[in-house]
């Protein structure tokens, strides 16, 4: 959790900077333009590019189903990172230790409710004056409440907001500074600040300890105010006169106590009257400040969808490509009886998992991530999220989101050499590799799918296999032990469903999938099929297969 945060965190902070490089940018156009660029950076807060990347996963075509309608098989089990059914833990006794994490998450937690709380407060007092005001009239051409408070004029409300102002406010200001005033909260009451500025809050809320938001909420603030003061300018009020109505109501009222309760006092004053009175125009966007923002709102949102679609999750790992003993079916119902029976935690010292971190390569694709946040234990597959596991033993170790358990293996050194992936009445080794060797898979992979290419040898090496069926008699020494041995089971209803689709027409290469499967279209006589081949291992044989029907 803390991991995550954090990642959220400094994603939000490089946004927000990039945001404040496009508002320098903007210094001489209009305020309300920056207040929006400010705005996305707050709204940033509560947008995790995760959430935008999972979008994007979205977006792609659902995988075909690992269940193939022939009798072709994928050797792998399901991913053990996908919450599919929960084990059953009995109670352990774990080392005391202090969780800080926790005690962070509660301590974020209670600055939180703080801070609502004392908005909430004050909050209530406003609703309270407004209670007592009077009923709507009309000033100007505008509609307001009168109140007895002796609160600023301001506007009241999130969706349905109306501007209050002091009953006495016409006997101390003039006709003209009265309208300047109605003006500037007419402003905000079109442009719906109070709303916008409530979102704000709930970032501020979420996020009361990151001195960037309050930083922004400050920006917001004048950016806000400085578009309205643009606005009533641009209607035709004079300045001086617009000048002199803000400073007398800085000096008989109150200011308001809530950014979502917009007044006439907001921003940085001075700076408010040096403009007012300079009353410089702002320059409108040209060419290539719309090209900048386009770009800007284009790139915050193509790019965490773009990582979504190259980084979607694989559904399922291809398995180690080194030869494996037989397992007959006896053993596979034995081992997936074993894993799914209930599992002990042991005591176990955090810092002894430290030689466990690393990179670990399951199959020609998939990347497993050994880690640890704090007394936290996670493992991740490719394109999946993080999952604690729980020792059960000084080298073994089990999740609770599916049945399924993670051992490592040391040499005579006693450094770890791989892990084993026990799962689905499997054991799939998993060597450690190097943090350089694992980025170049992920890169790879990512290549793949952009290039969308098929891998070398999977259409020549499937197409053998079809005819193979066609002659009732495959190649076993081109596939992997593991998947041989499935075949082998599974051959008569294999070659009786070749034989209802006939001859085989043509093998076409469509695209590569999200799991890193190249899919062809293979036409029979009878019907057409998608297959889908994983890349041939280093010596050349297939680890992974799946298909299925298609008409």
């Amino acid at each position: 959790m803390i991991a995550l945060l954090l990642d959220h965190l400094w994603q939000s902070t490089l946004f927000a900077a990039a945001a404040g490089l496009v508002v320098l940018l903007l210094q001489d156009n209009a305020a309300r333009v920056r207040f929006w660029v400010w705005f996305a950076a707050s709204v940033k807060f509560l947008v995790p590019f995760a959430a935008l990347a999972g979008l994007g996963r979205l977006m792609l075509p659902p995988p075909a189903s690992p269940v193939p309608l022939l009798a072709d098989f994928v050797p792998a089990a399901e991913p053990y990172l996908a919450p599919l059914a929960k084990s059953h833990v009995l109670s352990a006794a774990a080392p005391a230790t202090l969780d800080w994490s926790a005690l962070l998450l509660a301590g974020w937690g209670l600055g939180s409710l703080v801070l609502i709380a004392r908005w909430l407060l004050r909050w209530r007092n406003l609703r309270a004056a407004l209670a007592q005001a009077g009923a709507v009239v009309s000033i100007a051409g505008h509609s307001v409440r009168p109140a007895a408070a002796g609160l600023e004029p301001g506007l009241f409300g999130i969706w349905r907001p109306v501007i209050v102002l002091p009953q006495d406010i016409d006997a101390k200001l003039s006709p003209d500074e009265l309208e300047a005033v109605l003006a500037h909260e007419a402003c905000h009451r079109d442009h719906r600040d109070n709303l916008l500025a409530a979102i704000h809050m709930l970032v501020e809320a979420l996020f009361w300890f990151h001195p960037l938001v309050w930083w922004l909420g400050a920006r917001l603030n004048d950016e806000r105010e400085r578009a309205c003061d643009e606005a009533v300018l641009a209607a035709g009020q004079r300045p001086e006169i617009y000048a002199e109505s803000i400073l007398k109501v800085c000096k008989l009222y109150v200011h308001s106590p809530l950014a979502c309760v917009a007044g006439v006092s907001g921003g940085v004053l001075k700076q408010r009257i040096e403009r007012i009175v300079i009353n410089a125009v702002a320059l409108p966007l040209g060419l290539a400040r719309k090209l900048l923002l386009a770009g800007f709102a284009g790139g915050s949102l193509i790019v965490p969808l773009s990582a979504g679609l190259l980084m979607a999750p694989l559904v399922r790992a291809a398995p180690q490509s080194q030869a494996q003993p037989a397992m007959t079916a006896e053993r596979i119902a034995e081992l997936r009886a074993e894993q799914t029976q209930p599992r002990k935690m042991v005591a176990f010292d955090p810092g002894n998992f430290d030689k466990f971190i690393g990179f670990y390569r399951l199959g020609p694709t998939a990347i497993v991530t050994i880690s640890r946040d704090g007394n936290h234990f996670l493992a991740q597959l490719t394109g999946q999220t993080k999952v604690e596991i729980f020792p059960e033993s000084q080298t073994k170790f089990f999740a609770t989101v599916v049945a399924a358990q993670l051992s490592f293996d040391s040499d005579v050194q006693g450094h770890v050499t791989r892990l084993v992936l026990h799962q689905g009445g499997q054991e799939q080794p998993a060597p450690r590799v190097s943090p350089q060797a694992a980025k170049a898979m992920e890169e790879a992979h990512i290549a793949r799918l952009r290039s969308n290419t098929p891998s070398p040898g999977t259409e020549a090496s499937l197409r053998r296999y079809v005819v193979s069926l066609e002659k009732g008699a495959p190649n076993y020494e081109e596939m992997t032990p593991a998947l041989a041995d499935l075949v082998r089971a599974q051959l008569p209803t294999t070659l009786a469903q070749i034989a209802q689709l006939g001859r085989l027409q043509s093998l076409t290469f469509k695209r590569v999938d999200p799991n890193g499967m190249d899919v062809y279209d293979v036409a029979f006589d009878n019907g057409r099929v998608i297959w889908m081949i994983a890349p041939l291992t280093a010596d050349g044989k297939v680890a992974a297969r799946g298909f299925r029907r298609v008409d």
